[in-house]
């Protein structure tokens, strides 16, 4: 049995989807199961990672677990990695899978977010349990937040110029699917990226190409960026972190890495696919 936490996220509701295709017997933790959707192959438990006591009848009869954990923000959210790693532990699961981010993997990162995975990181190495780190860097689907000014025929984003390497959600779930039902991988952490460098500026090109539209791209200086960001209720923390991310040209959120054609045997999806496969948020 594999245990899915952050089941109905972009990528967590893949992870889910893509084991049941495998047949792997699939168990979905969240907080409200009445108001959860999955099909009837995916047992439902309720649980809260804040709450550990009721964390036991989820973990139990688990073999492996996939652990997507809340972005980071409330003080309380860096207890639940320890949570998580007590029940597995406790429970005799033989693996945790934990999503982090790309920037974990570069020492010179020290904003909140990384230092959250981070931590979370050293929890899980620390339980007992065997362990693998999926550390990803910027999401294609970070794009969707783009739809509706699209469709006014402009984005504005700090940064569109910087070269980054965004993966398609859909390809960091089938890298933990390959690591989930496959042995060789505890104490491995994987950098994950998609198959090319490429700018907000380039992304946005693509989406016009896709959807017959004319758009312009506003490269809203960071000052501006970061005001509206914390304007609209974001922890500093995390823009800060964010944009740090965003601003990145030479370091290890513009690097390529070929992890997921390893692990899962296939190219990475590239943005154009993608914006493809998404086009109809962009109408």
């Amino acid at each position: 049995m594999i245990l899915v936490i952050g089941a109905t996220g972009p990528v967590g509701s893949q992870v889910v989807g893509q084991l049941v295709e495998r047949g792997a017997g699939v168990r979905a933790l969240t907080r409200d199961p009445k108001g959860a959707r999955f099909s009837s192959a995916v047992e439902v438990v309720g649980g809260d990672l804040g709450k550990p006591e009721t964390l036991a009848d989820a973990f139990a009869g688990v073999d492996r677990v996939f652990m997507l954990m809340p972005t980071f923000g409330a003080p309380e959210t860096r207890t639940y990695d320890g949570h998580v790693a007590e029940a597995a532990s406790r429970s005799g699961v033989s693996h945790l899978v934990r999503l982090s981010v790309i920037a974990a993997a570069d020492d010179a990162a020290d904003d909140p977010h990384t230092d959250y995975h981070r931590h979370g990181e050293q929890v899980v190495r620390d339980s007992g349990v065997g362990w693998t780190f999926l550390r990803p860097g910027q999401f294609m689907t970070n794009a969707l937040s783009w739809a509706e000014t699209i469709k006014e025929g402009y984005v504005r984003e700090p940064y569109a110029h910087v070269k980054q390497t965004p993966i398609d959600p859909r390809d960091i779930a089938a890298s933990a699917v390959a690591v989930l039902t496959s042995d060789g991988h505890e104490g491995k952490a994987y950098s994950l990226s998609g198959p090319d460098a490429i700018s907000i500026e380039e992304q946005v090109a693509i989406i016009a190409e896709v959807t017959g539209r004319t758009i312009r791209t506003i490269n809203v200086p960071p000052g501006v960026a970061r005001a509206e960001w914390l304007n609209e209720g974001y922890p500093a923390g995390m823009v800060d972190g964010i944009m740090k991310h965003m601003a990145d040209e030479t370091g290890i959120h513009s690097q390529l890495f070929d992890t997921v054609a390893e692990l899962t045997g296939r190219p990475a999806h590239t943005f154009a696919e993608w914006a493809k496969d998404n086009i109809e948020a962009f109408r």
